[in-house]
Order: structure tokens, then C-alpha cells, then sequence
């Protein structure tokens, strides 16, 4: 079984009830049904940090992946390492960021990995 790990950094954000809401839709969006964590992230006033943890259910976990993380926003940075076909995807929020949502547009980075077993 392939697993992934999305960790979101989010901005703009006063209050724990916005950063779950913000949590679980972004759950809806990628299908994922195991849930999420958040906490305060310290570096930024006005900020968590949301980790979701997700199934890849198709065989090339590669385009899987981009698939994914492009439900959310883009652009996103790829690094991709043939031999053991892993990917990770970084986003930073830009002027030339895309969000999916218009609840997404607090989020100000994003790394997706993939975690094989």
C-alpha cells in the first residue's frame, strides 16, 4: 500500500474553527477519509499547520500525485527520483498561484509526499 503525507501551511487565519473547516473540505477534495491533525504553526501569527495523511489508489503514484495536489492549487514544484519512483510536490503561495477554491487562498505552502511501505 502507497500512502501519502500532504503537510499544508495555512495564513490569515484567527481562529482553530477556520483551520478545521479548511481541513475538512480540503479532505473532501482529495477523498481522503482518515482524517487530518492541526496545530498552531508559531512561525506566523495567524497560522496552523494541517497534515493529511491519503491512499494512492492508482498504479503510477507519479501522476496520482499530480493529480492530486492540482485539485488544490498550482503551480506546484516536482522533484522526482526515478529509482525508487517517488515524488515530493512543494507549493508556495505567488502572485502567479491558482487556487482550485477560493477557501484555498490561505494556504502559503504545501509539501506532498509519497510514502511507501
Amino acid at each position: 500500500m502507497t500512502k501519502f503525507r500532504l503537510t499544508l501551511v495555512t495564513e490569515n487565519q484567527k481562529s482553530l474553527e477556520k483551520g478545521k473547516k479548511l481541513a475538512e473540505l480540503i479532505c473532501g477534495t482529495l477523498n481522503c477519509k482518515n482524517g487530518y491533525k492541526i496545530s498552531k504553526y508559531e512561525k506566523f501569527e495567524n497560522s496552523y499547520r494541517i497534515e493529511i495523511i491519503g491512499q494512492i489508489t492508482d498504479k503510477n503514484s507519479v501522476v496520482e500525485s499530480i493529480e492530486l495536489t492540482d485539485r488544490i492549487c498550482s503551480p506546484w514544484i516536482v522533484t522526482y527520483d526515478r529509482p525508487k519512483n517517488n515524488v515530493e510536490l512543494i507549493f508556495n503561495k505567488s502572485d502567479l498561484s491558482n487556487f482550485r477554491s477560493k477557501e484555498f487562498n490561505v494556504l502559503s505552502w504545501a509539501q506532498f509526499e509519497i510514502e511507501n511501505e
